[in-house]
């Protein structure tokens, strides 16, 4: 029985045990556990839109069964420090830093990716995009060697896609390229401004770019043969000791609500571009459409194995090991 069959089933009860502890460790006062959530990039991020408060009604357990937190962060390296410092149950990950914290130890008891949320470089959706201005000479990748290029963080998967490229055509991404670290909303300016010549682009800010002729470099469909995992939700282990009902039950709400925002994204787009502060027209050009990255909530775990081990190749991750023990479909 899958959680989700557990749920409609059992009617999400928390009484005894552990689930009894969980009402008591992280809670409101009332009983009910109160559930951390960090996310780094708005609207990306499935959880990231459950704090839109005029959308957590139609979150079915939220209230009875968990509270939820929204919070973000600068990036997924900041969000698994707060995991590891027990003040975090729920993150938005990427490949790089689950593997990463994984091999390292970084949380206490450990971490488990329990949802995805979306695949970059679908054959059928966005992939991630590196851009030049109109009319740059710099129209391939084999043309970015001696070029400043713009990412929002080294060591990250963003930074994977730059490496995974440069690995099928030749270029050091050590020696024959220099990085410059910038958040994203303030690439096109670096670009205008020639502190770079080529920038990382992920779906939020590509509408610009593309509607403004810039010239298109490389896409991850050419770096990677076949969609690969980006960003997916991971508990620490203790959360899921502690608080697993709880998790469960918003595991549970993230599927209906997935459907939610499917079926209703004119509204939700809307009301993020008012929650956000983000223009509505960036978030209508993207989101959940071909422009929006592939997304679904269960994990591929013969591509999750695979692509990590391709981390390893390229230098992110130490050894390859069976990652997929590591992850579970359990909760969706």
């Amino acid at each position: 029985m899958d959680r989700r069959t557990y749920l409609k089933s059992a009617g999400v009860a928390t009484a005894g045990g552990l689930a009894g502890l969980a009402g008591c460790v992280g809670g409101n006062g009332n009983g009910i556990p109160t559930l951390e959530y960090n996310y780094v990039v708005p609207i990306e991020a499935l959880g990231s839109i459950q704090g839109i408060p005029e959308l957590q009604d139609e979150l079915e357990h939220y209230g009875d069964e968990y509270e939820l937190n929204v919070n973000q962060v600068s990036g997924t390296p900041d969000a698994v420090m707060g995991m590891a410092s027990g003040e975090v149950d729920l993150a938005f990950l990427t490949t790089v830093s689950f593997g990463s914290a994984i091999e390292e130890d970084a949380v206490p008891g450990g971490i488990t990716g329990i949802m995805m949320d979306f695949y970059d470089a679908h054959p059928d959706y966005y992939g991630s995009t590196v851009y030049s201005l109109p009319d740059s000479d710099l129209t391939d990748p084999e043309d970015l060697e001696g070029q400043t290029l713009g990412i929002n963080a080294l060591g990250t998967a963003t930074h994977a896609v730059y490496v995974k490229m440069f690995s099928e055509v030749g270029l050091d991404p050590d020696d024959d390229v220099e990085f410059m670290e910038l958040e994203f909303p303030a690439t096109t300016a670096a670009l205008e401004d020639g502190r770079m010549d080529a920038g990382f682009y992920p779906p939020l800010f590509a509408s610009e770019p593309r509607d403004e002729g810039f010239t298109e470099v490389f896409t991850s469909h050419d770096a990677w043969d076949e969609m690969y995992p980006f960003s997916f939700v991971a508990a620490t282990n203790d959360s899921l000791e502690e608080k697993d009902d709880a998790i469960a039950a918003w595991a549970d709400d993230c599927a209906s609500f997935f459907e939610y925002v499917q079926e209703n994204r004119s509204e939700v787009v809307s009301l993020a571009a008012d929650h956000f502060d983000i223009p509505e027209p960036a978030i209508d050009a993207f989101y959940l459409t071909e422009y929006d990255f592939y997304r679904q909530l269960e994990f591929e775990t013969d591509r999750f194995d695979e692509t990590l081990d391709e981390l390893v190749d390229l230098g992110y991750l130490d050894e390859q090991r069976d990652w997929t023990e590591y992850i579970t479909n359990e909760y969706v």
